[in-house]
Order: C-alpha cells, then sequence, then structure tokens
C-alpha cells in the first residue's frame, strides 16, 4: 500500500523571523454579530532564480485561495494596485485602495530549494504583525503557503485555523469501498488501503497518527488501526459478531465501539489493544456511533430504545443516559465540537438527510442544510468553525459562521464519511 510520508522527514522548518504584534487589538472576532470581510492586498511575490517566477505565482495565489476558502477576507484583485510593486513598502499607497492589510513575500528558488520570506503588515498603522522565513524542497511550497496562513490566522484570530490539516474518507469508484485521505481543500486524494472490499467509519487518534475503521476484510465487521507514518494495518478488534463505530476518547488510551455480547447490541469501552474494560451502554436494539465530549465526561451516541433512532447522551461520571433530540423520527451520526458547546448530526427531515447542530443540552437546534439531496456524516474542524460532511457522495465543507458550504475534492465516484484530522505538525 501506498506509505504517509510525515512532512517532518522531508521538510527543514526553520523560523528565523517572528515578529507579533504586542498591542491590544481585534482584527477578527468570528463570534461577533455582522463580522465584515477585511480589505487585504497580497501582490504576487518577487522572485529570485531559475523558475522562481512560475513558484512565485502559484505561492501567492494559494495563499489567496486559504485565506478565501475561510470567508473572513476580501482579497483586493491586482486592478487595484497603484502603480507597480515597489521594494520599499508605502503604506500610504495601500491605504488609499482601502487595504487593512498587506502580505508581502519573497521567493528564491536554487535548484531543488526554496526559501520564502513572507510578511504581513497592517496598512493603517504600518506595521509588520508577523514574519515567517521558511526553506524547504520546492515541491513542499503548498506546506509552506498553508503553514504560512496558519500564522497568518493566529495572529488575527488568536488561535489557528485548519490549514494545517487533513480529511480522511470512504472512497467508493470500483465497488470496493478504501480508506482515503486529503488536505482540507481536497488536494491529493490517496489511499491509505487496498483492501479490496468495505472499509468504513476512519476515525482519527488525537494525536492524528493513527486511524481507526470498521473493514470487512474478515469474516465480519471488525476494526483496525492504521498507522500512518509505516503504512502499517492490524486488526485491533474482532470479537464474535460485529465491531463496528469506533472512536477514540479524547487521550487516546482508550476505545468506544459497538459489540454484540450476550445476544444484545452495546457500546463498549476497550483499552489501546482492544482489551474489552467495560460496558458503557447495553439496551435491546440499535446502540452505536460514540463520540466522546472534549473533556471525556459524557459520549454522544445512537439508540432505537424510544422507538425510533435518536441521540442521547452518556454521563460517565454519574452512568446516567439522558435523551437530546426530540424533534424528527431519525436523527444519527452524532459529532462533539472541539470545544464542547455544540454537537452536529443527521436528521431526516421530508424523506433527506439533513445536516444539524445543537447544544448539549438540548438547547438552539438549528438546521444547517435545506436542499433536497442528502447530507450525512458531520464531522468538525479542529477549531470547531467548519463542518465537513457528504452531500449525495461528494465531500462538502460548511463555515459556520456564515452557513456557506462548497465541495472540496474532485474524485469520480462515490466520497462519504468524511472525518477532520486534528492540526497535524508534520
Amino acid at each position: 500500500m501506498k506509505k504517509f510520508i510525515p512532512y517532518s522527514l522531508l521538510f527543514a522548518f526553520y523560523l528565523l523571523l517572528s515578529y507579533t504584534f504586542s498591542y491590544a487589538r481585534v482584527y477578527i472576532d468570528i463570534t461577533k454579530p455582522g463580522q465584515e470581510k477585511i480589505p487585504i492586498a497580497i501582490p504576487e511575490f518577487s522572485a529570485e532564480g531559475k523558475g522562481s517566477d512560475k513558484i512565485a505565482k502559484e505561492m501567492s495565489n494559494l495563499l489567496k485561495k486559504d485565506l478565501d476558502f475561510i470567508g473572513l477576507f476580501y482579497i483586493l484583485p491586482p486592478e487595484a494596485f497603484l502603480g507597480p510593486i515597489e521594494k520599499r513598502i508605502d503604506f500610504r499607497k495601500w491605504y488609499l485602495i482601502g487595504a487593512h492589510l498587506l502580505i508581502r513575500g519573497k521567493v528564491k528558488v536554487d535548484e531543488n530549494t526554496i526559501e520564502a520570506e513572507l510578511s504581513l503588515y497592517d496598512v493603517k498603522l504600518g506595521r509588520r504583525l508577523v514574519g515567517k522565513k521558511y526553506y524547504g524542497r520546492i515541491s513542499q511550497y503548498r506546506y509552506i503557503v498553508h503553514r504560512y496562513a496558519d500564522e497568518v490566522i493566529k495572529a488575527l484570530m488568536g488561535e489557528f485555523s485548519i490549514f494545517q490539516t487533513k480529511i480522511a474518507f470512504v472512497y467508493n469508484m470500483s465497488g470496493n469501498k478504501e480508506i482515503y485521505l486529503m488536505d482540507f481543500d481536497g488536494y491529493n486524494p490517496r489511499p491509505l488501503t487496498k483492501l479490496n472490499t468495505i472499509s468504513l467509519s476512519p476515525t482519527w487518534h488525537p494525536k492524528g497518527d493513527k486511524l481507526l475503521f470498521t473493514s470487512y476484510r474478515g469474516k465480519g465487521p471488525e476494526v483496525y488501526l492504521l498507522e500512518l507514518k509505516s503504512g502499517r494495518i492490524r486488526r485491533l478488534i474482532h470479537y464474535p459478531g460485529i465491531n463496528i463505530a469506533p472512536a477514540f476518547s479524547p487521550d487516546g488510551k482508550n476505545i468506544a465501539v459497538t459489540l454484540n455480547k450476550g445476544g444484545k447490541q452495546g457500546i463498549y469501552l476497550v483499552d489501546k489493544d482492544g482489551h474489552i474494560k467495560m460496558c458503557l451502554v447495553k439496551h435491546w436494539g440499535i446502540n452505536v456511533s460514540p463520540s466522546f465530549s472534549p473533556d471525556g465526561k459524557r459520549m454522544a451516541f445512537v439508540s432505537d430504545r424510544g422507538g425510533s433512532p435518536q441521540i442521547y447522551i452518556l454521563d460517565l461520571t454519574k452512568k446516567a443516559i439522558s435523551r437530546l433530540t426530540f424533534e424528527g423520527g431519525y436523527n444519527t451520526s452524532p459529532v462533539w465540537s472541539p470545544k464542547g458547546d455544540l454537537i452536529a448530526y443527521t436528521g431526516l427531515v421530508n424523506g433527506y438527510f439533513q445536516i444539524f447542530t445543537i447544544r448539549p443540552d438540548g438547547s438552539e437546534l438549528k438546521q444547517l442544510t435545506y436542499d433536497k439531496v442528502n447530507h450525512e456524516s458531520p464531522s468538525f474542524s479542529p477549531d470547531g468553525n467548519f463542518l465537513a460532511f457528504s452531500r449525495n457522495g461528494e465531500i462538502y465543507i460548511l463555515r459556520l459562521f456564515d452557513g456557506y458550504f462548497f465541495p472540496v475534492g474532485k474524485l469520480p465516484g462515490m466520497q462519504t464519511q468524511p472525518r477532520w484530522s486534528p492540526r497535524l505538525k508534520y
């Protein structure tokens, strides 16, 4: 199988410049109603060395795409720029065209290596907010841009965004279902499994170095562990009957999984080696899709104990179960937000599956999708600001602050069950 090679083995990164503002100023508050897009100018990066012009252009365009992806910026068109790009910044010129922020870049290419120096400025104050210098191979220019885009958002919002994340998903082209991986923006999709069978339900280890998934490689559904660095796959949970829908605990030390024991379907807690520690939920009928709260004190799951599939919450400290969803006759696939303030799930409305969010106390139920097609398997980004989901066999991203969603990835065939990675440090 194709191995996943971490960037740490290929990419030498050195932080030579690191200027951040020390004065109190909030640039972007995503929770503020009516947050307007910030005008930002990103002129084409300057270039030095053979073949550097093309790389510099691609890098500046990619940075524009990254920042446009999150929907918080108005990227000023080059036609608005006043004359050629000067070596020494004249902030008055940029202020006149309405730019609040400016990013300048220098790219130097030497054979197979690249050096990039990137700087973000506050135009009004004429001050550099954050500057970084990177070294690496030319083939890794996308990683350089993604990394700097994260630094930009960190400087403006106080936290990293999604530019150093990936999405695992189920891909069906030939009749078999395999686990695939792609960058957050759909770039570079590649197979993680080539088992020529049905593989489902990828779920990330909190450190982002492993994946669990369910596969029918054997006699029935069993849980396998995939190590991303080595590409090694091993069978982990394989009790008689079903072994499905695994979920790591927030500390990565335990796994919740649905098993058949004693004639009843239940959710069990097993250790990292697949040994059963205890039964968490046991009842007649369906008990599936466990999802831990970020603090590990609660677990959302699906059960039909009330007559139809609904979302329930287990308080792991008190061993008490409460029903969360009451609207709709078929609710499934709960997933907890990284901040613990929301649970997203799939609900059936007028014959189509839609994406919903709800507070863990049952308040503020919101329907996020309405089109007459199926929207399924929501997954939060690690910053909690986006949801990935499948829409009629394609992967889409939804921005929670404005409700806008768009497709990522252009593979033929069916792409389902997306699972967003934690922030990866390769």
